[in-house]
């Protein structure tokens, strides 16, 4: 489990205004993920009643590919500042976005506090990040996932004209 002084990858990240992970986004899911050893990361959620699927006792599936995705991302970007050998935020700027998510729903899951993901680092190039995921909930493993993260150029944060 992570230190509880350790900060998390989303606050440390700077202009994070994401929906799934973003502190600055007021509106947003606001996960924290944190390294538990060197090629892993955990985040816990807790889902709120809105949260829910059509059935109020599950999770929406939506919500579920939310937080895996940005889990997943915050967790590739901490991994290329830490290769870079810089403090996440430091320099210039190591942003990566979704290349491709696969998401395989082995069961539902339940509206309880105790959702964990565990992402580990696979394979870690300069450009791309591929990510293994778990989501677990009552003991049980409900979602299985792949992300590929993939570096995006510093441009892509200037809006077009």
């Amino acid at each position: 489990m992570h230190h509880p002084a350790a900060l998390a990858f989303q606050d440390q990240i700077p202009d994070n205004h994401c929906y799934g992970c973003g502190p600055l986004n007021d509106q947003g899911l606001q996960i924290k993920s944190y390294w538990v050893d060197d090629n892993r990361s955990e985040c816990r959620f807790t889902p709120q009643p809105h949260h829910c699927a059509g059935p109020t006792h599950f999770l929406n599936g939506g919500i579920i590919s939310t937080i895996i995705d940005c889990h997943c991302i915050c967790t590739a970007m901490a991994r290329a500042y830490r290769d870079a050998g810089r403090a996440i935020g430091e320099g210039e700027r190591l942003w990566f976005a979704t290349g491709d998510l696969q998401v395989r729903f082995k069961r539902p899951v339940p509206m309880c506090d105790a959702i964990t993901l565990e992402a580990t680092v696979a394979e870690a190039g300069e450009k791309k990040i591929l990510l293994h995921c778990t989501l677990s909930a009552g003991g049980k493993v409900c979602v299985e996932s792949e992300v590929l993260a993939v570096r995006v150029p510093n441009e892509w944060f200037e809006p077009s004209s």
